[in-house]
Parts: structure tokens; sequence; C-alpha cells
């Protein structure tokens, strides 16, 4: 049976004075998008609509009715028999190119957890003076890095605009739901990869409160659609981005022109530290838990690791622990699969990279599946950080001692973001304070690399503070005060999902 997905949103009530011209895209499977090319007229209706329904909604509503709302539009979306939920179950493999259980488990499943009711942040502005040491926040811990110079002010945005990367499923729902707890009226771009899913999470959120999704615009255009984004900065209070170095270069400017704030958030290197006490008593479980960060959205986040530093000293030295972390890719990825979206080229270049290197005698050793799915590579022969070719391509690297780490990826300081990590608790607030030093953001417990909880950072700045002001302070959290419960709770949920696929299978 085939669907056809209208990709945007906003009051149906509205009417233009000339019908917009629709756009129908076969993408396969007898699935049809949609996508308006809008004109000035109709950008001007929209926003002048979300700016109305923002003003109504406030006058009747607040935080905790929000927060309730909220809260039923995702009890909806964690119901397997939801409408919604088994459309975009059908639809998104065939967009984005993931697997139905990727897009299940880590898009549906732990992705509504996050922006649960009881989850998201409602404290007020962390004061810097009270977090120059790791402090407690959310059920983790912060430090306040820097001093506050203030670039940007405004605690009564009315209209929140934000520009969607497509590597990962959630981002535009996110971003809904941010704007919603400060009050403002929200437009969002969906990116080209991945249109779907913010269309179809407004209008959950109609089902639950009309009022509350008239207050947001799901658009999608191209970034070749140069009028309708400056009409769209120069009718916002501030706009957040996330993208590569191309909307980078393409969105700044842009904001300088119409001396709009943006909040950027380009592309990051990501990476995993085991320490050697982990390697003495429990290897072959954080063997299972690195597998889930690798496996997790093929690698295709800005958290996803590229690299996996292994301290030497422990019973199972770090070429023994590549081993054990390719039966455990082959044992993931039969649970979370990839999807038609492999990079097979990537991985097979990978492969013949390494193969060459490994049979001209290099320290080199290779663990390929036999499909070619993933590949892990054990390598010591260049002891510097590389960008990995990412769909399931990890290198494992030695290192003497985890505290060395900070100067080598020092480099990559402006593009430091998650690192996840199996280091015991007298040994990591030392290393998350020596990584925050030089850049990294989100210290995160082995397997938890793609689990943004919603109290944490991102790129060193709070995402709800982020709406309000720009203080300059680089803030770096760590995910957990007790890290040893934070990995058996991991390993939990990590037996559970291979429990299931078995099962299902």
């Amino acid at each position: 049976m085939g669907h056809i997905i209208d990709c945007f949103y906003w009051d149906p009530a509205l009417r233009f004075e000339k019908d917009l011209q629709i756009i129908s895209e076969d993408v396969g499977n007898e699935i049809t998008l949609r996508k308006p090319i809008f004109t000035i007229e109709a950008l001007e209706k929209i926003i002048e609509r979300i700016k109305t329904a923002r003003k109504e909604y406030l006058r009747t509503h607040d935080i905790p009715a929000v927060l309730e709302v909220i809260d039923q539009v995702n009890k909806l979306w964690r119901d397997p028999t939801y409408q919604g939920r088994k459309l975009a179950r059908e639809v998104l493999p065939v967009v984005t190119g993931f697997s139905v259980e990727m897009i299940e488990t880590w898009g549906f499943d732990y992705f509504f957890d996050i922006i649960k009711k009881d989850n998201l942040p409602l404290a007020g502005k962390l004061q810097p003076q009270n977090f120059r040491e790791f402090a407690p926040c959310g059920d983790g811990l912060v430090k306040a890095y820097g001093k506050p110079h203030v670039t940007y002010s405004n605690y009564e945005p009315e209209v929140i605009g934000h520009i969607c990367a497509g590597n990962i499923l959630g981002l535009a729902a996110f971003e809904m739901v941010m704007d919603k707890l400060v009050d403002a009226a929200t437009w969002v771009k969906v990116p080209t990869e991945e249109p779907v899913f913010g269309a179809l999470y407004a209008k959950s959120i109609e089902e639950v409160d009309p009022l509350l999704a008239h207050s947001i615009a799901v658009l999608p255009f191209s970034s070749q659609d140069t009028h309708v984004q400056e009409y769209l900065f120069s009718h916002s209070n501030l706009i957040r981005a996330t993208g590569g170095e191309q909307a980078r270069r393409s969105l700044t400017p842009l904001a300088e022109k119409y001396h709009i704030p943006l909040a950027g958030h380009w592309h990051k290197f990501s990476f995993i530290v085991i320490a050697r006490e982990f390697l003495s008593r429990q290897a072959s479980e954080i063997a299972e838990l690195a597998s889930l960060d690798v496996c997790a959205w093929d690698q295709q986040g800005c958290f996803s690791p590229q690299e996996i530093y292994v301290e030497t000293g422990g019973s199972v030295s770090p070429k023994e622990f590549a081993g054990l972390l390719a039966k455990e890719m082959e044992r993931t990825t039969r649970a979370i699969p990839k999807g038609t979206n492999s990079g097979k080229m990537q991985v097979l270049d990978g492969y013949y990279q390494y193969f060459t290197k490994e049979t001209m005698g290099e320290p080199v050793k290779i663990f390929a599946s036999k499909e070619k799915q993933w590949l892990v590579v054990y390598d010591e022969s260049n002891p510097d950080c590389e960008p990995s070719p990412l769909y399931r391509v990890i290198r494992v690297k030695p290192v003497s001692d985890i505290m060395d780490l900070p100067q080598k990826v020092r480099p990559l300081s402006s593009f430091l973001q998650t690192v996840g990590v199996a280091i015991p608790q007298h040994r990591l607030l030392q290393f998350a304070d020596a990584i925050g030093k030089v850049g990294a953001t989100n210290i995160r417990t082995i397997s938890g690399m793609t689990l943004q909880k919603a109290w944490e950072p991102w790129d060193g700045r709070f995402p709800l503070q982020e709406l309000f002001e720009h203080d300059g302070i680089h803030w770096v959290s760590v995910d957990t005060k007790d890290i040893a419960v934070e990995i058996q709770n991991a390993l939990i949920r990590k037996r559970a999902i291979v429990k299931e696929a078995v099962s299902e299978q």
C-alpha cells in the first residue's frame, strides 16, 4: 500500500491568495513526498500565524500545561500501535536509508525517553562562578570554563528558526519542544535527507493541542532558495542550525547580513577512551557497549565515535580488545542492522587500505565481517587522530596513559565534541577536566554517546539557555555521578536490545 506524505505543516485553516505549487517526489516503495514551493506572500502569512498562535496560547497556558501536552504527544509515539509511528516505521527506512530496527530502537524508544516531561530542563540560568569545579546538574556533573562575554540576550524571543541536519532522526521534534519551554513560535527547516518526521511530529501535537501546534511551522525548502532563507532570517529573533562545514559557510554571512544571532552546531569529532582498569575486569562487557556506540546511526552523528583509544597495562591488550570488539560488532549488527544507506564503498575502501598496510608488515590488524557490514582496525601505524570512513568502520589505537590524550587531540580542539568513556570514577574527573580544557564538551558513559540527555550542553552551550543568551562560557558535562552504576545500566539496555532482536528473528 502506497503513502503520500506531506513534508510540511502549519495551521491547516490558513489560506493563501494564490494556492502554493506542490512538488511530488517518488522515493520508491510507492512512497511519494510532497513539498511546497514557497512565495513571499505565503511565508508572510505563515509567520504571522505562528506569532498569533503564540500570543493566543500564552494567554491561557503556562509551562506545566505545555509539559503535559508534550508528555501526551510522546506517549502517542511510544505506543507501537500509534498510526503516526506505524506510518513513520514504513516510510522513514526508505527515506533515510536507516534500517527499521535503527528507527524503532534509537529513533523512537530512546529519543522519546530523552524528551519526556520528567527529563526536560527547567532550571534557570546556571551561574558559572558556582561551577568552576565539576558540580551536580541533572543526573550528572558540569563545569564552566572561560569568562562570561554576552553577545546576545533576549529573554522574550517571539520567533525562533531552526535549520536541521539530516544525519539522525529527531532534531526537529527536540527543537519544537525546547521552543515551547521559552514561549517562542517556531519554524523548522527540515533536511532534504529526512523531511518527514518533523511534519509528522507537528501533526501529532495538533492531535493533542491544536493551538500549540499552530505556533509551529515545518518548512521544507532547499538551501538554494535564497529568497526563502532571507525572509525567514529577517523575521526571526534567533536561528539555531545544525550541519556541516558547507552549512556554516552559507548561513554565517546570512545571519550577519540581517544581524540575527546564529547558534551554530557544525561538524565535530568524537572518540572513545577505555582505561586499563576496565580491561582487567570487564573487557568483554566494555566491547559490548562500544559496539553499540559504533553501530548507532551508522556513525553518522557528530557524537559518533571515529576512533577508540585503549590504555595499555590491563590484562587484555588493546589488540585483544579489538578482537573482542569485532565479535560484538557482529552481534550488535544482527540486532541493529544497517539499512540501504550502508556506506558499502567506505567500508570496502577502509578494508583495502588497511589490508594493504597489514600485508606490508605495518603494525595493523584488521577484523572484518564476512559481508563487509563493519570493520574493526587495530592500528599502531599512525598515533595521530584520523577521521573514520564511518558506516561502522572503527580504529582501535593503543595509548600508554589516557592522560596523554588531551595533548594528542589538541589540534582538533575546535572540532571536539563527545568522548565516550570507560574510566573508573577515581580517574574520571581528572581526565574530564583535561579533555574539557582542550575543547571536548560531553563526556558520556560508553554506549551512551548518541543518547543526549536533555539537561546536557550541546557543543559547550545549554540548548535551552542558548535560546535566551550567548555568553561565551564553555560548559563541559559528565553524564553520570557514578560510572560503575551507569555501565551496569547500559549493559542491561544493550542486552535487552539484542535479546529482543533475537526473539523477533
